[in-house]
């Protein structure tokens, strides 16, 4: 058995607190919805993530040659971002269907949920590639792939951050909102610029000190408290909020249900698309109904008249 490091000492702390962390978000999800929209199942994939790469990592110390595991260990460690922010693109779009009216809640979903997931979903799938084709772990942040899929978690940063301030202001000036999670996203923003900064730093200022596989005292410090810290207090900050937080009521119709579910854009890929058409042709067959309500009763007035007037053997009068 080999001598336990400081950084297996880390991996040992993140088995440590992400095993109830997995936990809890489950029960999260079973509380509020496995939809992907609703934010709370990236927590479960995320805690999953850790696990796997803190296992690979303790799994090291007995097997130090094993390459599968080192190989493991390296690609768990650059997808913490991915689903943090998807977590937080969850929460910001049922903060901001609590705030909006229709058809600006569904607008705003939508487009919320679509603009930010695709570029994620790319930014993930770049930096897996590029983690898997570098020979040694301290060249992951010099591949050209890694530094374009941070780039992209940049840029889906800075569109949170941009909705998430709009919120901040509706809720503000239309005292409406749910409270729990505004707070929750406003506590966790810092954390994640923090988070954000250090590949960053890693992949463009050429410091050796926040390169992976470095392994110095210095280097796994910073690591440390600019990414291993940051994460556990944003799952802590959104496992709190998911508690906290009243679930939907299950009360109502199937319809009611679909409809809520739509209006937060819960209902993925194709059936979004469906149900966002579903709503408008339902919105115009309502009014369609309403003009032909209207319609029907001039003419139930006008037949109604004709016959008064036949009636009194006047019609040829009118």
């Amino acid at each position: 058995m080999s001598r336990i490091t400081y950084l297996d000492g880390i991996a040992i702390g993140q088995l440590i607190f992400y095993s109830p962390a997995l936990l809890t978000s489950i029960y999260i999800c079973f509380k509020h919805g496995f939809a992907k929209a609703s934010g709370w199942i990236f927590l479960v994939l995320f805690s999953s993530v850790r696990l796997a790469g803190a296992g690979a990592r303790v799994y090291l110390i007995h097997n130090p040659s094993s390459s599968d595991a080192e190989t493991a260990a390296l690609i768990c460690s650059i997808l913490g971002l991915s689903p943090l922010l998807l977590a937080w693109l969850g929460l910001l779009s049922r903060i901001l269907y609590s705030i909006l009216d229709q058809p600006w809640r569904t607008i705003v979903s939508i487009v919320l949920v679509r603009a930010i997931q695709i570029p994620t979903t790319v930014g993930l799938i770049l930096c897996i590639v590029g983690a898997t084709s570098v020979d040694t772990p301290t060249q992951v942040y010099t591949e050209s792939t890694v530094r374009i899929g941070i780039v992209l978690f940049t840029v889906v940063f800075a569109l949170l951050l941009i909705f998430n301030v709009m919120a901040a202001v509706l809720a503000r000036s239309t005292m409406r909102g749910e409270k729990v999670l505004l707070v929750a996203v406003n506590l966790a923003a810092p954390l994640m610029l923090v988070r954000l900064v250090y590949p960053l730093l890693a992949a463009f200022s050429h410091i050796n000190l926040f390169q992976i596989g470095n392994e110095s005292t210095s280097a796994v410090t910073t690591s440390l408290f600019m990414e291993v810290v940051e994460e556990f207090g944003v799952v802590i900050i959104y496992l709190v909020a998911g508690i906290l937080q009243p679930a939907f009521p299950k009360d109502g119709s199937q319809e009611e249900g679909l409809a809520q579910r739509y209006n937060r854009a819960d209902l993925p890929g194709r059936l979004e698309k469906l149900s966002f058409l579903a709503t408008l042709f339902t919105t115009g067959s309502e009014l369609k109904a309403r003009r032909g309500y209207g319609r029907g009763v001039e003419l139930q007035s006008r037949t109604s008249g004709e016959r008064e007037l036949r009636k009194h053997g006047l019609r040829g009068q009118v």
